[in-house]
């Protein structure tokens, strides 16, 4: 039988205690963090607070914030915002203000808090991981999409899509397929194009046309000349649904099988078309139906491949707890925008006669209170958002072929 080697065991080096004076002359002692514990502490400290200041701190620092795995780590940490988009008119063309909505609970208030941007030129798509999908602001590519990043100001133009949509009456979306790990735009422009899906860092840096919808001309729901498509609801970047004025289904996509398929609603049959609003919350898929002027029922897409719907609340005048002393508004009025805090806080917008602005409301679902906000009276058009900011950015278009922006958020 072997017999053990004996080990010597050395003593193990003491770190060096950091000695700092405070104001009164006194020395105190810094005590010494693992790179583990410092680790947990940098990946839960804000993006932009990351970009602006720490990582100019010292150069360990700087390597560590800009890895792979602690981007990945810290997206998944920032808080989600919601961005709010205001339309408005420069030189007779239309643009958009960026700016970023915040919710005071003691006072059941929102306020809209300034965003430091470069001129957008158009409006915000739709946002994944960090990056946002918009139409490129630069003259010269009016026609094309870019994904950027607002923090890091990284930017990538697409190549023109097939149909030579101008993206002003469109509908596209930027989202993140798990099983590939490739971030992916999804176009329509026209049913009878079919989708299109462009795949960032693709080999052939190509569009892809799907077909579908639909299979004829005579199974759509709506008529050519009043109908658009818009930006569809995206449900955590990977599945994707649209509004197709259909009292019976909706479309969807999931960018993991590029598949067009109808995701048919709850008691279609019985529901008016123009009474449907469609809102992610909480990572689902939530259907509100205005049944009357004072009952609004939410329905909650449980399971997307099974299709099964669940009507988790209702929404009924007689229950309310009314927070001010006007009137309690026609439901059939209010229009659903947002949710926030998962879904435990709706926000509805308020048309008031023919006015350009209109009011907003909150709803609480679990205290069943409305109240209307006092600063933040919402401009018709006005676009939300939820994003999540990150640290990721790429030096060229090499990088993103080389499927860096994946690697960065792999969950």
């Amino acid at each position: 039988m072997d017999e053990e080697v004996p080990t010597i065991k050395s003593k193990p080096k003491m770190k060096k205690k950091v000695v700092r004076k405070d104001r009164d002359g006194g020395e105190h002692s810094v005590p010494y963090l693992s790179e583990e514990i410092m680790l947990q502490v940098l990946t839960r400290v804000p993006a932009a607070y990351l970009h602006d200041r720490v990582r100019y701190t010292c150069k360990p620092w700087h390597n560590l914030i800009s890895s792979t795995d602690f981007i990945a780590r810290n997206t998944q940490q920032n808080k989600c915002e919601l961005l709010v988009l205001i339309p408005c008119t420069i030189k007779k063309k239309l643009t958009y203000e960026v700016k970023i909505l915040e919710m005071d609970d003691k006072k059941m208030d929102l306020s809209l808090i300034d965003v430091c941007l470069p001129h957008m030129g158009h409006q915000i798509r739709s946002s994944c991981n960090g990056l946002i999908l918009v139409n490129d602001p630069n003259p010269k590519h009016s026609r094309m999409l870019c994904v950027m990043n607002m923090l890091t100001k990284c930017s990538l133009t697409l190549p023109q899509c097939p149909s030579y949509c101008p993206h002003e009456k469109c509908g596209a979306a930027l989202g993140f397929d798990p099983s590939s790990k490739e971030y992916k735009v999804v176009h329509m422009y026209a049913d009878g194009f079919g989708f299109e899906i462009f795949t960032l860092g693709g080999s052939d840096n190509a569009w892809k046309r799907i077909p579908g919808p639909f299979k004829s001309s005579r199974e759509r729901p709506f008529r050519l000349g009043e109908f658009k498509w818009t930006d569809p609801v995206s449900i955590n970047g990977q599945v994707f649904h649209w509004n197709v004025q259909s009292n019976k289904y909706i479309v969807s996509v999931d960018i993991s099988d590029e598949i067009p398929r109808k995701t048919f609603l709850p008691g279609h049959h019985k529901r008016n078309k123009h009474r449907f609003a469609f809102l992610e919350i909480g990572g689902k898929l939530a259907l509100l139906y205005y049944v009357s002027s004072a009952e609004i029922d939410i329905w909650i897409l449980e399971d997307f491949p099974g299709k099964i719907w669940i009507k988790k609340h209702s929404i009924k005048a007689e229950e309310i707890k009314y927070t001010t002393n006007s009137c309690l508004p026609d439901f059939l009025n209010l229009f659903a925008v947002a949710a926030l805090q998962d879904g435990e806080v709706l926000i509805f917008r308020h048309r008031h006669n023919n006015y350009t602005s209109v009011y907003s409301y909150l709803y609480y679902i679990r205290e069943t209170q409305l109240k209307m906000t006092k600063n933040m009276i919402m401009k018709e058009g006005s676009k939300f958002i939820h994003h999540r900011s990150s640290l990721i950015q790429w030096k060229n278009e090499e990088e993103v072929v080389a499927k860096r922006l994946a690697s960065l958020t792999s969950p």
